[in-house]
C-alpha cells in the first residue's frame, strides 16, 4: 500500500467540524470547572490579578486534563489518516492486546477506589478496562458487519451471535472481577447497541435476557461488600449510616444551591472549594458545575451533549457501510450510557457507580478513549463525504459537453 494512500490531506477537508467544535467546548468547558473545583477558596481579600492566581491550582488537574486533551487529539488527527477499513485485519490483534493488559493488571495493577484495575507509572495511570470500550466498539462492529454487509437480513442465528458473545463475555467477566461493575456495565450498553442496528432478531435479544436473568445471581458474588451497600442505599434511603448516604446527599446539596445562574466561577463558600462534595473533579464534577453554573450552566453541557449524540448519529445513518454504522453506534452507546450514568447518579436517580462524564471529568484513560473513539467516528465521516464528492464530481463531468 503506498503511503500517499494514507497521507491524503483531503480527509481533514471533509471531517465533521461540527463534532470536533462540540467536543473542543466540552472539554474547555470541563478544565474551567476544575480549575474552579481544584482553586483554593477565595477570601474576597484578593486586590490584583496575581492575588487571584496565586490561589490557582492549575496543576492539580486543569493543566494534567488539558496535556491529555492535546495529546489526545494528536492521535485523532494522526488516525484520521487511515481508512477504517483498513484496519479490519488488524482488529483481532487490538482486542487481545486489550486482553492480555486486563489479564496483567489483576495481577500486577494498583488498586485506587477499591477497583484493581490500574497499571501505574510514576505519576500516570491508566486503566486498560478504558482502552477495552475501543477494542469491544471495532470487534463488534467488523464480525457483525461481515455478517450483514450486503444482505437485507440481519442477526438473526445463534452462529451469528457467537462470535460476538464470547468476545463480549471475556472482558466483561475480566472487569467484574476488579471489580469495576460501572465499566462493565458500560461494556454492555455497547453490546446491545450494536446489535441492535445489525437487526438481531427478537429471538437472539430474548435468549442474552435469559443469560443475563441467569448470570445476576453469580455476578452477585463478585460484588464488593461497600458496592452492595452502594446498591441498597440507593434502593433504600433509610439504609445504612450517614457515611453510606454521604456523596449521594452532599451531591444533591451542590446541585440544589446553585439554582438558576449558580454561585459563579471562585466563589466563597461554595461547597466544592471547601471540599464538601466527595470525588468533586470526576464522578461528582456535574453536581459542581451546577452549584457553580447553576441550572442555566448545567442545561448548556446537556445541550452540548445532545448536540453531539444526535451528530454522531447522523453520522451513523449516512455511512456508506454497516461497518462505519456499527463503529458510530457503539460509540453513541458508550458516550449515552456514561452520560445517563454519571448524571443519573449526581441527582440520585441512579446508583453510584464511578461511572465518569465524558470529556468533562478528570482522568487522562477516559479522554484518551474519548478521542480515540471519536476518531473513528470522524474517520467514517470523512470517507463517506469523501465518496460523495467524488461521484458527483464524476457526473457532473459526464454531463459536460464534449
Amino acid at each position: 500500500m503506498q503511503l500517499k494512500h494514507y497521507l491524503d490531506r483531503s480527509v481533514y477537508k471533509n471531517t465533521d467540524k461540527v463534532i470536533i467544535f462540540l467536543i473542543i467546548v466540552i472539554i474547555a468547558f470541563g478544565i474551567i470547572t476544575l480549575l474552579n473545583v481544584t482553586a483554593d477558596p477565595f477570601t474576597g481579600e484578593e486586590s490584583s490579578i496575581s492575588d487571584y492566581l496565586n490561589n490557582l491550582n492549575p496543576m492539580t488537574a486543569a493543566v494534567p486534563q488539558l496535556l491529555f486533551a492535546v495529546v489526545g487529539f494528536a492521535i485523532l488527527f494522526l488516525l484520521l489518516f487511515l481508512d477504517y477499513n483498513d484496519l479490519r485485519p488488524y482488529i483481532k490483534y487490538f482486542y487481545w492486546v486489550c486482553i492480555g493488559l486486563l489479564v496483567i493488571v489483576l495481577v500486577y495493577g494498583s488498586t485506587i477506589n477499591g477497583t484493581s484495575g490500574w497499571f501505574k507509572l510514576g505519576p500516570v495511570s491508566f486503566q486498560p478496562s478504558e482502552f477495552t470500550k475501543i477494542a469491544l466498539i471495532l470487534s463488534f462492529s467488523k464480525i457483525l458487519a461481515d455478517f450483514t454487509e450486503g444482505e437485507e437480513a440481519g442477526i438473526t442465528k445463534l452462529s451469528q451471535l457467537w462470535p460476538v458473545l464470547w468476545r463480549f463475555l471475556i472482558p466483561f467477566l475480566l472487569v467484574a472481577v476488579q471489580p469495576d461493575f460501572g465499566t462493565a456495565l458500560v461494556y454492555v450498553a455497547i453490546f446491545i447497541i450494536i446489535l441492535f442496528f445489525a437487526r438481531a432478531s427478537v429471538k437472539i435479544f430474548l435468549i442474552l435476557a435469559g443469560i443475563a436473568g441467569g448470570s445476576i445471581p453469580l455476578l452477585w458474588m463478585f460484588l464488593a461488600d461497600w458496592q452492595k451497600d452502594r446498591l441498597f442505599s440507593f434502593l433504600d434511603k433509610s439504609y445504612g449510616t450517614a457515611d453510606t448516604q454521604y456523596q449521594a446527599v452532599q451531591a444533591r446539596l451542590a446541585i440544589g444551591s446553585g439554582q438558576l445562574t449558580g454561585k459563579g466561577l471562585f466563589a466563597q463558600g461554595s461547597m466544592s472549594q471547601l471540599g464538601y462534595v466527595p470525588m468533586e473533579t470526576n464522578d461528582f464534577i456535574f453536581s459542581v458545575t451546577t452549584e457553580t453554573f447553576g441550572f442555566i450552566g448545567a442545561a448548556l453541557l446537556l445541550v452540548l451533549y445532545a448536540l453531539l449524540i444526535i451528530r454522531t448519529i447522523m453520522v451513523a445513518m449516512n455511512s456508506k457501510d454497516d461497518f462505519g454504522t456499527y463503529i458510530c453506534m457503539g460509540v453513541t452507546g458508550m458516550m449515552l450510557f456514561h452520560i445517563f450514568e454519571n448524571i443519573g447518579m449526581n441527582i440520585d436517580l441512579m446508583p453510584i457507580t464511578g461511572i465518569p462524564l465524558p470529556f468533562f471529568s478528570y482522568g487522562g484513560s477516559n479522554l484518551l478513549t474519548c478521542l480515540i473513539a471519536y476518531s473513528f467516528v470522524l474517520n467514517v465521516s470523512a470517507r463517506r463525504q469523501r465518496r460523495q464528492i467524488t461521484v458527483t464530481s464524476k457526473i457532473m463531468k459526464s454531463e459536460l459537453p464534449d
